[in-house]
This record gives structure tokens, sequence and C-alpha cells, in this order.
């Protein structure tokens, strides 16, 4: 359709010139009774001509800028053409180059009508034609426009270079240049800039101020209430649907038109309410999917006026609320590993254990080895030279030798030895030969101790002990290491002294170094166990502090914290103190040590496996379109941004200036609209369109699996827990008829119950080795602690949260009479037994059967939904949402557990991605008195070429393209949950959901 408009026939909102020339004549006319008929020097008919018409340009000017600002806004340039007068416009400002054109050529139309007379003199002014895209640049050269008055809502104009003629009989009597600058009440460019911010912010990503932040405060309660009423029972398949994403998405557009131009569509606040209201419905069926939720409002009368979207849910969880995550089974694990009593005997022995040896050293008094005797005489030569020495102790002396750093000595001695040497040499010639002796002496002192080291291998606080060999000094009795130092004399001293300085002298002493355990305390061990277990409560109390949202989005390190804090209070845990009263004390320290040592080594290896999940979540979020797990921290900042406020309207210099938005469609819908309904679209179009990812959904064979399975080589398997889960969800949902159903059930519930078999016969051999009951009698521990579950799934999941393995060891110490300690040991050992079983492919059903099983559960739950609505009232529609139905018992999301990490809690992203567009988009700006130049402009955003008359020719030229505002948002919502088995995700065994029309709108 072409809605070209030549200058000269467009009448519409011009000042009538003929008016201003009347007026101009008759103030000549009112003029010539007081005028001399002859013109002063200063006031000749010439200068009063080009004065009237001077002022008249100025009256035109202004009219010009008016007329040409609304008719730029109604048809905005924002691709210009490529065209000759298309080419002149900037890329980079393309409307205001347009106006800056329309002005000049609605200002040049203006002035061509414009003349003023005086004494036979006629001036008149005037703007040079154009007619190529030189002179359009030009001309646009010549037009300066900018924003101005009060609150900027004005415009400034300046008009270069207005030629002024005076001509008498069609002579040119002078010619001028004059500049003319008119500050305007339109508002026209206050609404472009506004309505380029808004189509800005609307693009914008999660960095910036606009759409994708509002629509991400708005999509976060939504997830974590849905989330969280999920967690609790609520019969929820999708957290986050598209529904709600359309929700969040039109009501985070009413907040940027807020934000923006003060206020929004009024039209388009409704529509948010009523689109509310119906998604509350559709929240209500059991959180069912967009057709099913259709079936079942177009059977139901029920249509409240609103209708939380959360299911009902009170206040939920956010992400900012704060999350304690301690070291809790950490220590357990620990415990598990240096306390029982293999390694607590360890623990004691090394304690217990002192290394031995002789030291020795040896001062030359004087002496020396003799020379060798003279040759018998010519032609003798040597056959053999030999020296024998024998050692004689002579006398004693103080040992002066030095204990090394760290030992200290049992005994010292000292010698004084005298060592007589005597050389022989045997001569040959020919066949005769003779023997020839030299002797000499030599004296050395000699020093050695018997010294022993108390400090071995182990990371003790090395520290002196008081009554390390006294007898009586340990609090447990038994000898300390009184023991220890006959036991090295027996063992490095069974030659004797004095032999042993006699090889020292001869410098053949060979230095032995004994280790020797001292007799230990019968009680020690249990008198360690028990000050380790009162060290593992503290220790399972360390804790820190964060919120869900910081750890769902791995911008912390729980583990890597924890330790931290552990480092921080080591030494108060180690409680060492300066001096060890006893050996014991030193062996309850080193047994501390130990532990903490185990418990960061735990740490540590989580907080590795906590970087390998975050790397392993980032790749999973770089194959979703648009995802990144840096987009979802920046997405969990976004959360928080506020609902703009409506602003004050500003004033301008003709008064208020009143906007208003008229968006069509106003509520942009994921279904499809015609232009019977919007006549703005064009035949039929999705002015919305979505995609909503759950990264970590049911069923199983997902995300989830492959973050945590990585390198485990069980892809093609589940846990234990999941199958269990996923039993229990089926024992819940009536089969009826259905033969699929029953069928599935039964086989996932053989699977399970092998899986619980395989644990099982874990848990009766460790009893058996654990206690003093045979075979028979540690089955019959097993199955009594296990009639606590009656059902397959129960057993199942009992198994696997490590509730099964407490209740053995309670029965089996009731049973055989065990000591708390005892029973406690037979715990950790059980809880070992348990975990390792578990990792087994014996104990982790087949991922196939359990997403068979699962999907069946959740098609026959849904079925069951939409036969129990018939009575139409609200009352039925409250009870069935509130119902609770197999399918909602399924696990979902990626749980932050065992092995890989301590289960601190379970959490589960959504990318949601929405594309929309405006049919169109129109602001209208009200300045002024009504009627008044300028009083309104109605600034348009829709899809149009823009065309012009710029010749004057009648035919109109293409100056460039109106569009339409479009947009595309992304963001990321994570939800985190406690840990417990149900989780939280998608349930309908859709990962991804795109609405009709994705992924283009329009």
């Amino acid at each position: 359709m072409n809605r070209g408009v030549s200058l000269a026939s467009d009448r519409r909102g011009r000042v009538p010139f003929a008016v201003v020339g009347v007026v101009l004549v008759v103030a000549s006319l009112s003029l010539a009774p007081t005028l001399s008929t002859e013109s002063a020097p200063d006031e000749t008919a010439v200068e009063r001509s080009l004065s009237q018409v001077s002022a008249a340009s100025a009256t035109a000017v202004r009219d010009g800028v008016a007329t040409a600002s609304r008719r730029a806004a109604t048809s905005p340039v924002v691709e210009p053409a490529d065209t000759p007068v298309g080419r002149a416009l900037s890329d980079d400002r393309p409307f205001r180059d347009s106006l800056r054109l329309r002005v000049y050529l609605q200002v040049r139309a203006n002035l061509e009508r414009l003349s003023a007379r005086s004494d036979g003199v006629t001036a008149t002014a005037s703007l040079p034609a154009v007619d190529s895209t030189g002179e359009y640049e030009r001309a646009i050269g010549r037009v300066h426009v900018e924003r101005a008055g009060d609150n900027d809502t004005a415009v400034r104009a300046t008009v270069e270079n207005v030629t002024l003629t005076a001509r008498r009989d069609g002579e040119v009597l002078t010619r001028r240049t004059v500049d003319r600058t008119v500050v305007v009440p339109t508002p026209v460019l206050h609404v472009h800039d506004q309505i380029d911010t808004y189509e800005t912010r609307v693009r914008n990503g999660l960095t910036k101020p606009g759409l994708s932040q509002r629509m991400t405060a708005r999509l976060y309660p939504i997830a974590w209430a849905r989330g969280y009423a999920q967690f609790g029972g609520a019969p929820i398949e999708n957290v986050i649907a598209n529904r709600h994403a359309s929700l969040a998405t039109n009501g985070a557009l009413l907040g940027v038109q807020r934000s923006v131009f003060g206020r929004s569509d009024p039209e388009g606040r409704q529509a948010l309410k009523e689109a509310t209201a119906a998604v509350g419905i559709t929240d209500m069926v059991a959180g069912s999917n967009s057709q099913l939720a259709k079936d079942i409002l177009s059977q139901t009368s029920y249509r409240p006026a609103s209708q939380n979207i959360t299911t009902g849910a009170e206040a939920a969880t956010g992400p900012g609320d704060p999350l304690h995550i301690g070291v809790n089974g950490t220590a357990d694990a620990a415990y598990r590993e240096v306390g029982l009593p293999g390694a607590l005997n360890a623990t004691a022995r090394d304690a217990y254990t002192v290394e031995a040896t002789v030291v020795t050293e040896r001062e030359h008094r004087w002496g020396g080895r003799p020379d060798r005797p003279a040759s018998p005489g010519p032609n003798w030569t040597v056959a053999r030279d030999t020296t024998e020495s024998t050692a004689t102790i002579v006398g004693t002396v103080e040992s002066e030798v030095d204990s090394p750093d760290g030992w200290h000595a049992f005994d010292r001695w000292g010698r004084t030895i005298e060592i007589t040497h005597t050389r022989k040499v045997t001569w040959v010639n020919g066949n005769s030969n003779r023997v020839t002796r030299n002797k000499r002496t030599e004296r050395f002192d000699v020093s050695l101790a018997l010294v022993g080291n108390h400090r071995n291998d182990s990371l003790v606080p090395v520290r002196g002990i008081e009554t390390v060999h006294d007898a009586d000094g340990s609090p447990l009795g038994g000898e300390n290491l009184a023991d220890v130092e006959q036991t090295a004399k027996d063992r490095l001293l069974d030659r004797g002294r004095n032999p042993l300085a006699k090889e020292v002298a001869l410098a053949e002493f060979e230095q032995e170094t004994v280790r020797i355990t001292g007799e230990r305390p019968d009680s020690i061990h249990t008198w360690i166990a028990r000050d380790l277990r009162g060290l593992r409560e503290r220790v399972r109390d360390i804790a820190i502090r964060t919120d869900r949202g910081t750890v769902g989005t791995f911008q912390t390190n729980p583990a890597q914290r924890l330790q931290g804090k552990l480092q921080q209070r080591r030494a108060e845990l180690v409680d060492a103190p300066e001096t060890y009263d006893s050996v014991a004390q030193r062996a309850r320290v080193a047994a501390r040590v130990a532990f903490l040592d185990a418990v960061s080594r735990r740490l540590s290896g989580a907080a590795g496996n906590h970087s390998a999940v975050e790397s392993d979540i980032t790749d999973q979020l770089a194959a979703v379109p648009g995802g990144s797990l840096a987009g979802l921290r920046r997405a969990l900042t976004a959360r928080e941004t506020r609902v703009p406020r409506t602003r004050p309207t500003p004033t301008g210099p003709a008064g208020p200036v009143r906007t208003q938005v008229d968006a069509q469609p106003q509520y942009l819908t994921l279904a499809s609209v015609s232009e019977s309904r919007v006549p703005a679209v064009d035949g039929t179009e999705h002015p919305l369109v979505a995609r909503n990812v759950n990264v970590f959904s049911i069923p199983y064979g997902n995300a989830a699996t492959e973050v945590l399975t990585a390198g485990t080589g069980s892809r093609n398997r589940v846990g234990l827990a999941t199958a269990a889960k996923t039993l229990a969800a089926a024992e819940d949902t009536e089969a009826g008829s259905n033969t699929t159903v029953r069928q599935r059930r039964q086989r996932l519930r053989t699977e399970v119950a092998r899986a619980n078999d395989a644990v099982v016969a874990a848990l009766v051999e460790r009893v058996r080795t654990g206690t003093d009951a045979g075979k028979r009698e540690s089955e019959r521990i097993v199955e009594d602690a296990m009639d606590r579950w009656e059902t397959t799934a129960s057993r199942g999941l009992a198994l696997a949260n490590e509730s099964a393995a407490t209740r053995v060891a309670e029965v089996a110490g009731s049973r055989r009479g065990l000591s708390t300690l005892k029973q406690d040991w037979l715990r950790l050992r059980l809880l070992r037994t348990t975990t390792k079983a578990l990792s087994t492919t014996g104990a982790r059903p087949p991922k196939g059967l359990v997403n068979r099983t699962a999907n069946i559960v959740r098609d026959r739950s849904r079925s069951r939904v939409q036969s129990a609505l018939a009575d139409r009232t609200r009352e039925e529609v409250e009870r069935v949402a509130k119902k609770k139905l197999g399918a909602q018992v399924l696990p979902a999301g990626l749980p932050l557990a065992p092995p890989y990490l301590p289960w601190y809690l379970t959490l589960n992203i959504w990318w949601v991605t929405v594309e929309g567009t405006y049919a169109r988009f129109s602001v209208t700006a009200n300045h002024g008195p009504p009627g008044a130049p300028g009083a309104a402009v109605r600034y348009v955003r829709e899809d149009r070429a823009v065309q012009l008359d710029v010749d004057g020719d009648g035919n109109s030229e293409r100056l460039g393209q109106n569009t339409r505002i479009s947009f595309r948002a992304d963001t990321g919502v994570v939800v985190a949950v406690p840990p417990k088995p149900r989780g939280v995700g998608d349930k309908d065994g859709n990962s991804v959901e795109t609405s009709a029309g994705w992924p283009e709108p329009g």
C-alpha cells in the first residue's frame, strides 16, 4: 500500500499561509499613513519587505518542524532504503536524518507560499529544490534538530541558509541568507528515544536492564514456589512450562514499558490479569501439559478471577535463603576409615613404637698403622701383604657422642682402646720366599650411646612425654614405654658393650636400627574410640553458611570451604598439650590427627568432584542453544530486578507530556492470532514462541545420568534409590485393566528385589565377619532388621539411604550383646559395606526398564486426572489437584550426592528462551492543550515501507523501512531442594518443550 503523500497536496496540520499574507498586507496598509513618501535610508521598501518575510519565515519553520515531526513519528525510518534518497540517510541515525529531510522539504514548501510586498517591492523566502543523493545530503546537512525545553520534551530545530530575495517587476534587487532556529513543543525526539530505549531493553541480555532480567525476576519465584510444592508432594508435572514463560515474558514487557515510558499498556495489564487466572486454572490440574489443561478447562465452568500460579503453595523457599552445609556424613565416613579396631590398633601401635639404634664416635689419640717392612734384598718381590689388628681395652672414658636430633639416650659408655697392628709381608725370589713383619700400636677413645626416638613417621605434634619410661605414669595402667629400654638393650647390646666398643675402634661397627613396640594397656582401643566418637560429633557439626542459589549455580564449592574451616580449627580439635602426660595421651592425639586427616582427604576429594560436576554441567548447558553456566549465574543475579513504579508525568514547555502505550497484540500469546482479532496482524501468526529445556528431567537417560555416571561404566543402569522410587510411584498408580502397567510394575519389582538381595547378602556377610554369629544367625539378624520395611520399594529405599545398615547394627547389637562401642563399629562396617555394594552392577537395575515404567506411570496418572473431573465444580478441581498421584513421586533432578559429593541438595536447571514480535507498537504523547500545534505525536512501529515525495513530482520515493519491535530473551533458572529422593524437575517425559511456531514468531 503506497502511503506517500506529496507536500504540495497534503494540507493536514498546516498554518493557513494565505492568512499570513493577508496579515502582512493589512500591516503594510496600516503603516502607510504614517510613512513618508520618500523612504528613509534605513527603512527602504526593500528592507521593509525583507523584514516582513523574514519574520514570517520563522513561523514557516516552526510549522514545518511540527508537521514533519508528526509524519516522521507515524512512519519512522528504521532501515534506510537502497534508493537515491535512502542512501542519503545515515545507517546509524536513519530516523533523525529522515526527520531532518522532512523538515527541510516541509519548510521549503511553506516558504514557497510566503511573500511580502512594500511599495512595489516583493520579498520571498526559499530553499533550493533537491533531486539527487548529493542534494538530499546537503538538504539534511542544512537542518539540525535536538531535544530541548523542560525535561528535553521539545525540539530545537535550525534551518540554515534560508534565502531572502527582494524583487521589483521581476528584477532581483538583493539577496541575503539567514538561519532560522525555533523551539517547537513537539515530543517527537523524546518519544523516539524512549522507543529506541524500549527496543534496546527488550533485546538486552542478562547483563543489562531489560526483558531478560525482568523475565528472570518473574520466573524465579514461580519456579521455586512450584518446585518446592512438587517436592512437598503437590501433583506438578512441569515446574516451569511454556505457559509460565509466556506469563513472565508479558509481565516483564509491561515492566520494561513502565521503566521506559512511565506507564504500561492498560489493555496489556488487563490481559495479563486474565492470563494469570487462566494459567492458575491450568496449574491446578496436576501440572498437566497444555493439551490436557485445555481438555479439562473445556469440561469445567470454574473460572477464578485470579489464581496463584504456584499451585497453592505458601511462600516458598527462595534462592537467596540461607543454606547451612555441614561436614555431616563425611565425618562418619572418615571414622569408618580410622575408628575401626584394626585402624585404632595400628594408631596405638605406632604411638607405642620406638626406633632404637647405637650411635658412636671414635677419637684418635696417638700411634698409627705400621709401614711395610723393608725388602730382604735385590730381586725380591711382594707376594702378599696383610695386616692383623687386635684391640685391647685399657681404660674407660666419658661418652661424649651426641644423640641425633629428636633422639634420647638410654645408655652411654666410653672406652680407651689400644690397637696393635702387625703387618706381614711375604716376599718371593725365584723359588725362594721369605716373610718379614712390622708392628705398631695406636690408641683411640671411643664413645657409644644406645638411643631411642619416639617421633616415628606420624604427623602427631612433637611434644615431650613426662612419664615416657615411668611404669606407673599411664592413666590407663600399663608401663608407658618403660619396657622399651630393656628390649632395646636386649636386641642391640646382646654382644656386650666392650665388644661393640672394640668394633668401633676397629671401624668394623655396622649400625642397626630396630623398631620396638611397647606393651599397650588393654583398654586403650576403647579409650581412643570413645574420644574419637566425641570428636566425630564435633566435626560433624562444622558447617558453612551460604545460600541455595549460589550453591545451585556452582559459585561456591562447599567441600572446599568446609576443608578450609576444618583447617582453621585443626589445632583446637587436635588438642595437643604442651607435654604429653603419657604415651596413651600421645596415642589419643595421634588418632585425632589421623581422623582429621581422613576428613580432610575426603573433603578434598569431594571438592574435586564438585569441580568435575561443575565442568560437566557447563558442558550440558553449552549443548542448550544460548545456555551457559555463566548465563545461569547472571540470571541468579538478575532475579533481584525490582518491578518499576509508574513515574511522574514529565512537564514540557507546553505543559505535561502524557504518554500512552498501545501494543498490538496487547498480550503476546503463545497461541496463534488472526487479523480478525488483532487488525494489525497480517493473516495468522504467533506473536510469541518459546522453548523451555529442563536439563535434568526424567526419564533417567539424560544429563543427570551423564554427569553423575561419567567414568563409572554404568550408563545403562540406574541407582537403587532411583529404581526403588520409581517402583514406589508405580505401586501408587492404579493399573485397572491396563495390562502394560501391571507387567512393567512386576518386572521392575523383580529387578529391584534382585538388587535388594545383592545388598542384603553383603550385609549378612559383614554381620558374620564382624560378630561371633554364624551364617544362619547372621541371615536371621538381617532378615529381622529388614522386616521394618514391608514392600520391595521401601526396602530398596532403606538400603539406598543407609537406614537399613543402622537398623541391622541395632538388631545385631541386641542379639549378640554388643557394647555400645562394638555396635558402633559394626554400624560403620555395615555402612561401608552398603556403599560398596550399591556401586556394583548387581545392585543397579536396568535404566531402560526404569524409564519405561516411569513413562507408563505418568501416562496412567494423566488419564486418572482427566476422568476425575466430571462434575465441573471448583471443589472437585481442587480435590483432584491435591490428590497424590503415582507420577508425582517419581524422582527428578541432579542429586549432589555420594559417592560423588556429600548429599546436601538436589538441583535442577531450566533454560528458557522466548522470541516475540509486536504487529504494531505505538506510543502517543500528548503535549500541551488539545488542538495546539504539536499537541499530540503518535509514534508507530510496524512492518511497513516508508515513502515520501521528495522531488515534488507527485510520485513517492522509497525512503526506508519501518520495522516491528521484535526481541529474543534467554534466561536460566536453578531450583535447589533438600536432599531427599523425590528431587525436583519436570516429570512429563519431555525435557524440551517448544511452542507452536518455534523458532520464528510472527
